[in-house]
């Protein structure tokens, strides 16, 4: 009798959990240090990288998740354990280019995704991480309006890695 009425608690709890809409999925305001400023005048805020989910996913401290705007990735398919081809690759380089290391933010008209993590452009140093994953053919150029600030640049560096082919293009026909 106690299992039963402890299984009707924890499923009324998730099912709860479910329909409340709740902190983590809510787009929230951006907690953020002190903008520094490139030389085009684009304010960049440094956080250390802590993690890295996927291609286009990045753990950062104090902010949480960030989603690299303006590319898309293959997905690691964690829920199903059968990532996307290209994917591994694609979470390696990121890994690479970022975790552990202090990354600067760039943020463009959107600040959140429905998900609820911050959306940026992401850079190490003068290295633009997005624009490295597509250009070595890990990640497609993917432009949601009105977050526009490096489209063409992407969109310039897919057809690059196309044309080589690199990456998610080796077997494009």
């Amino acid at each position: 009798m106690a299992v039963a009425v402890f299984a009707v608690f924890i499923m009324a709890v998730r099912a709860y959990r479910w329909i409340s809409p709740h902190a983590s999925s809510r787009p929230a305001a951006l907690h953020q240090p002190a903008p520094s400023t490139d030389k085009a005048g684009v304010e960049r805020y440094q956080y250390l990288c802590t993690d890295v989910v996927d291609g286009d996913t990045i753990v950062v401290s104090s902010l949480g998740s960030v989603r690299l705007i303006g590319i898309d990735t293959p997905e690691m398919n964690y829920d199903l354990g059968v990532p996307q081809p290209f994917a591994v690759e694609a979470r390696e380089f990121c890994k690479r280019l970022v975790l552990r290391k202090t990354v600067l933010l760039e943020f463009d008209e959107v600040k959140r995704d429905k998900y609820g993590r911050a959306l940026a452009y992401v850079f190490v140093g003068d290295t633009f991480v997005n624009a490295e994953l597509v250009k070595a053919g890990l990640a497609r150029a993917y432009h949601i309006p009105p977050d526009d600030r490096y489209k063409d640049e992407l969109k310039r560096l897919e057809r690059d890695a196309r044309t080589k082919p690199l990456g998610l293009w080796l077997n494009d026909n």
